[in-house]
């Protein structure tokens, strides 16, 4: 049997594209795998032109694997031209108004997207889906729920394992004597930096300890308005000494990071699943989130979840820094739940399970 994924964009350090690295590893094991992808920057897959693509579609022990993360126009024109099974895996869309005050492709490419996702649940009715949550499934309620699974995405936590952290950052982080708090994720308005520049704000003016906010995520640079909001909020509140923005870094780098905050702080307003969860949890970091999307059903039981209240944050922020029985059981409740429901083999056994019951 011939497997055949599909994304517009296989990139190196993505969640999608560590997803996809993965998926195609393990199917190797027991099929012939291929990806066709528009943009090809992950050199550990190996890809196949479109010419024997639109060949091997018409046969039928093949299967398609497409990764529903983007609008993709010619996508959907590829799979219109398919007599072979096709399986979904949904990472969901960024919901458009998100973006609607600074930039139109934006909206348009995540509105677009969003209507593909009931163009393909619509037209192809005998394709089986595979959400990473059960809030993403929450888009596909037309799909009938024996032609649905749930598995987590994919992750590379087993090999940043065996690497060893930046020491000069890691020994920076333990010997402060600052509260340093984390977040980690692209600086687009669905992540919710605006609330976490009012929760340092708000920290700052009711308790005395010193406090450092990373955050870990490049800017986007047709994203300038909301970009020049954020900026001009750090000066009003000034808050310059009090945040660093990392941009993009390696493997070893956000693992020191990880390994040296003392908290990872989650103020997403729209998540599909949210990675950096479970990165903190496998390694060690107590977290504080957010009540929205995917997080609550991510982060698991006996974890700090919060409504939209900056005072509430700004409080836990304090109380976890000083009780260090909460912290290691907040900890520990992280770890667990990394390991019973998101490592490796687990994921393997789980996705193995719904591809096979998709074909």
């Amino acid at each position: 049997m011939n497997i055949l994924m599909m994304h517009q964009t296989v990139a190196m350090h993505d969640a999608i594209g560590n997803d996809i690295e993965a998926i195609y590893k393990l199917l190797n094991t027991r099929y012939h795998c291929r990806v066709y992808a528009d943009n090809q920057f992950n050199k550990n897959i190996k890809y196949i032109d479109k010419d024997e693509f639109l060949e091997m579609i018409q046969l039928p022990d093949t299967i398609i694997l497409y990764h529903h993360s983007v609008y993709w126009a010619e996508g959907y024109e590829l799979l219109k031209k398919a007599k072979c099974k096709i399986i979904f895996r949904y990472h969901n869309i960024t919901p458009p108004e998100f973006f609607a005050n600074y930039n139109a492709f934006h909206e348009y490419q995540c509105a677009e997207g969003r209507k593909q996702t009931d163009i393909f649940v619509k037209e192809f009715k005998d394709a089986f889906w595979i959400s990473d949550s059960e809030f993403n499934a929450l888009d596909l309620q037309e799909v009938p729920k024996d032609k649905l699974a749930i598995c987590a995405p994919f992750h590379k936590m087993d090999e940043w394992g065996k690497k060893v952290p930046d020491e000069t950052i890691l020994h920076t982080l333990i010997e402060n004597d600052a509260i340093n708090l984390l977040f980690v994720g692209r600086v687009v308005p669905n992540k919710g930096h605006q609330m976490l520049l009012d929760i340092l704000r708000v920290f700052m003016i009711n308790y005395s300890e010193k406090i450092k906010l990373r955050v870990i995520g490049k800017f986007d640079d047709g994203l300038a308005e909301y970009n020049r909001i954020i900026k001009n909020t750090i000066q009003e509140y000034g808050l310059e000494e009090s945040i660093e923005f990392i941009g993009e870094i390696n493997d070893s780098t956000l693992m020191a990071y990880y390994l040296g905050s003392d908290m990872l702080v989650c103020t997403s307003e729209h998540e599909g699943f949210c990675v950096p969860i479970i990165e903190a949890q496998y390694f060690g970091l107590p977290i504080i989130a957010l009540r929205e999307c995917a997080v609550p059903e991510t982060i698991g039981q006996n974890q700090i979840v919060l409504d939209k209240y900056v005072e509430q944050f700004a409080a836990g922020i304090h109380v976890l820094a000083n009780n260090q029985e909460y912290k290691q059981f907040l900890i520990n409740n992280g770890l667990n739940n990394f390991e019973s429901r998101f490592s490796i083999p687990i994921l393997e056994d789980k996705f193995m399970k719904a591809f096979e019951k998709g074909v």
